[in-house]
């Protein structure tokens, strides 16, 4: 069994850092960032990406003039990296549950069958899975507190598609679209240009997109370091492994050999359900963001990070962001 941590002091910290890990770092400068970030949160949070190697002993190797510094300028890079990826998937989020529950009740006879009617959804998909999906956004109405929904719940004998739609967790929204008539999904397809090789609407990258919007949010959520996410691909897990479509193959081939869904998954989708404009503005702000941090860090260290993301090379965020885009469609969308 290992033995317990003993509780060092700040400077004991540094020390440690100076003479077992042979990272830079001592001045005042350096303990005030370790006593706000913490040790666990900043050097075992963000050192993987400055480790080479390890010695004969086990322990790990760090590249060359590692410093304290270098691991803070990765952590605020990964903090502002957290907020630009959660304002724009929120933004898209809150769109695609508008559009759906609009063209939900569109497709339902204008509202006269009810979310909670099996009827309401596709005929090709299981009763289970349409009942689970429905049964799950009873429970999460339920136990909502926002005040709308008690208003719902006290004064109406049902509550409607919208306010289904709004409240119920990310997840379960997935599954309301996944079970939903054809006519829905393919709207939404339509209107963000989701299609496969044949040209036919690509549901798969619908919810699959979805889903890694969904997983990317929660880590965002929680705090979590988001540069290094990924997925592996689950055998047993539907809309688990990467999707390949019409952008990464404009791209370089080695993307479409990379098995694990990153970062870089998570900008092509963003291609898709972002206007030209707000995408171009994201991906510039990102690109400030990478530039200043591999101006912060040793070549092979942002190298690591650059890796970590699914970017094979700086200069295919640039290719990605001015690829061709058909325009999202808002106003014929009723029509869709």
């Amino acid at each position: 069994m290992a033995a317990d941590k003993e509780f060092l002091t700040y400077n004991q910290q540094m020390k440690k850092l100076r003479e077992k890990k042979k990272i830079d770092c001592g001045n005042t400068k350096d303990k005030t960032t370790l006593v706000r970030m913490g040790y666990f949160n900043l050097v075992n949070g963000y050192k993987e990406p400055f480790i080479c190697g390890k010695d004969t002993n086990g322990n790990h190797i760090y590249i060359a003039n590692t410093s304290l510094e270098g691991l803070y300028a990765l952590k605020k890079f990964d903090d502002g990296l957290r907020m630009l990826l959660l304002k724009y998937i929120t933004q898209i989020e809150e769109e695609v549950r508008t559009l759906t529950g609009y063209k939900f009740d569109q497709c339902n006879d204008n509202g006269k069958t009810p979310w909670y009617d099996a009827k309401a959804y596709s005929e090709k998909s299981k009763l289970q899975n349409k009942m689970n999906a429905i049964s799950s956004a009873y429970s999460e109405l339920n136990r909502s507190r926002s005040e709308y929904v008690r208003f719902y719940m006290n004064n109406h004998e049902t509550i409607p598609t919208w306010i289904m739609i709004k409240v119920v967790n990310f997840s379960t929204f997935i599954d309301v679209l996944s079970n939903s008539k054809t006519d829905v999904t393919h709207a939404l397809c339509k209107l963000y240009d989701l299609k496969d090789d044949a040209g036919y609407y690509n549901v798969k990258l619908l919810i699959g997109s979805l889903h890694w919007l969904r997983k990317v949010r929660n880590s965002c959520a929680h705090n979590e370091r988001v540069y290094c996410i990924k997925q592996i691909p689950d055998r047993n897990a539907k809309n688990s492994g990467r999707i390949l479509e019409g952008y990464f193959r404009s791209l370089r081939s080695t993307y479409l050999k990379d098995k694990d869904k990153k970062i870089m998954d998570l900008l092509v989708y963003f291609k898709y359900y972002l206007t030209d404009k707000d995408f171009k503005d994201m991906m510039g702000e990102l690109q400030k963001m990478l530039l200043k941090l591999q101006a912060d860090v040793s070549t092979n260290a942002f190298d690591n990070v650059r890796g970590k993301m699914g970017i094979k090379n700086l200069n295919d965020l640039e290719t990605l962001k001015n690829l061709p885009k058909t325009d999202i469609s808002y106003h014929e969308f009723e029509n869709y």
